[in-house]
């Protein structure tokens, strides 16, 4: 069965090769945010469909649903001029405030979205928005690499006290616990010594722990 809108999508195949970038021109003061506005859209696409034979229709409709909740209608239609083929897209927009200026702005809305989904386009950044990107990747990562740098001696310090605690207490951290080690636990001082030290550490542990035997003697 043939395709009753054959022609005209053979005429939007055409169109859109043709279509310029939607720039992002608008600017959202709330949100800090730029957005393409409904002129930079139909810009993007005017063009090449009447170049392609193709008719954009755009009206408000009341389809009873503003009975209900507050909202504006659109309906997007593409026909094909020669053949008489079209192919439509019905949306609502709910209204921000219900008064005339609510509604001229969702009516706004509804067609330049109701536009870019029918069409498949979508708003690209321009050059500036590009270079504003790349400044603040480059900030990002002058920022990230100070804190990669103490990560990174975070670690170096914390594999170095892993590499001491494997190599044991130092003679000058034993020195000071038997200093503070209370006389009557320097029979268990000494014999942890002679499990850690050897040689002329160990002497001089043994010396120390005399020492203070004899003092409190």
């Amino acid at each position: 069965m043939e395709n009753q809108n054959q022609k005209l999508f053979g005429a939007l195949l055409q169109a859109q090769k043709a279509f310029s970038a939607v720039r992002k021109d608008g600017k959202n003061p709330m949100y800090k945010s730029q957005y393409a506005t409904l002129d930079s859209v139909l810009d993007a696409v005017r063009q090449p469909l009447l170049d392609a034979g193709i008719l954009l229709m755009q009206p408000p409709v009341d389809t009873g649903e503003r009975l209900e909740k507050p909202c504006a209608t659109v309906r997007t239609t593409l026909i094909h001029a020669e053949s008489g083929e079209s192919l439509e897209v019905v949306t609502s927009i709910p209204l921000a405030k219900n008064d005339a200026q609510g509604y001229g702005s969702a009516v706004t809305y509804a067609r330049r979205y109701a536009l870019m989904g029918l069409l498949g386009i979508a708003p690209e950044d321009d050059d500036g928005n590009a270079a504003s990107s790349s400044a603040g990747n480059a900030g990002r990562q002058q920022v990230q690499r100070p804190r990669q740098q103490q990560n990174q001696q975070a670690a170096a310090t914390s594999s170095e006290k892993k590499e001491a605690a494997k190599a044991g207490p130092s003679l000058e951290s034993a020195l000071e616990k038997v200093k503070k080690s209370p006389v009557e636990k320097l029979d268990f001082a000494e014999q942890w010594c002679r499990m850690n030290f050897t040689g002329d550490d160990l002497k001089a542990l043994e010396k120390a722990i005399a020492e203070r035997r004899s003092a409190a003697a």
